[in-house]
């Protein structure tokens, strides 16, 4: 006779307790989906303002391989944002700074992964802390920043499942949350054309966050580790970079503002 297991039935504490946390989470993601443009410059004001780099573990080689790794995360980063913008446009950027969708999209780089963008911006994250190379830039920052996602998705996905109902529970099904599925690349891209004009026009102000966080950090970081006098020796070369990545988004200013990259 097969022996009956006790099934403890969950206490009313139990089960209030599961609804007001996903509720509280629900509004921490809507509160920050209203302020989520302001992340990246908030994350790089901290990292800079608040923490300081070291060589970590003590080696000058791991150290610049981590920075170089970080550089190479958050371009892959950008890259992932570029693609998804790309290849389809979607209104859940939001309208009026809230949480909207006209329509359940499916295509393009959202046929690989639910949430593309929020990838693409933890991907940026994560690389710009590594660059930076501060251990509580990786204690706080980083995982502030998960939270601060995975808030802003548990939002996304009530709106979207009392919006689009059981087309937007098959989806869930078939495509996962955060990890792209590779499986569905082929779906994903077929017929699909990339518009880089759309890119550039929604991104150009990402693209040139990325690239002055990639120039000034390293220099950030030399103060720190080497002193002023090094960092003058490297502060032309950084004010050249600089100086090509303002003329960049100053081009790009201008043909969007022109109309040329509608």
């Amino acid at each position: 006779m097969t022996p009956v297991m006790a099934v403890e039935e969950p206490s009313a504490h139990s089960s209030a307790c599961g609804p007001w946390l996903h509720r509280m989470n629900v509004a921490i993601g809507n509160f920050f989906f209203h302020y989520r443009n302001a992340f990246f410059p908030l994350v790089i004001v901290f990292v800079t303002l608040c923490t300081r780099p070291k060589v970590l573990w003590g080696d000058p080689a791991t150290d610049r391989l981590l920075t170089g790794l970080g550089a190479v995360v958050a371009l892959l980063g950008q890259g992932v944002r570029l693609a998804t913008i790309g290849f389809e446009y979607i209104e859940r950027g939001g309208k009026n700074k809230r949480v909207y969708a006209s329509r359940l999209v499916h295509g393009g780089v959202y046929a690989l992964t639910r949430n593309p963008m929020y990838l693409g911006n933890i991907l940026i994250a994560t690389g710009i802390i590594m660059v930076a190379g501060a251990p509580l830039a990786y204690g706080l920052v980083l995982p502030f920043f998960i939270f601060v996602y995975q808030a802003i998705t548990s939002a996304e996905e009530t709106y979207l499942r009392q919006h689009f109902e059981r087309d937007y529970e098959e989806y869930c099904a078939q495509v996962n949350r955060f990890l792209p599925s590779l499986r569905n690349v082929r779906r994903a891209f077929s017929g699909s054309r990339y518009n880089w004009k759309r890119a550039l026009r929604q991104d150009l102000s990402t693209i040139a966050g990325l690239l002055s966080g990639l120039v000034l950090l390293p220099l950030w970081r030399m103060v720190f580790l080497h002193g002023w006098d090094a960092a003058w020796v490297e502060a032309p070369r950084t004010i050249a970079l600089e100086t090509g990545v303002g003329l960049l988004y100053a081009a790009g200013y201008f043909l969007k503002k022109s109309g040329r990259l509608t």
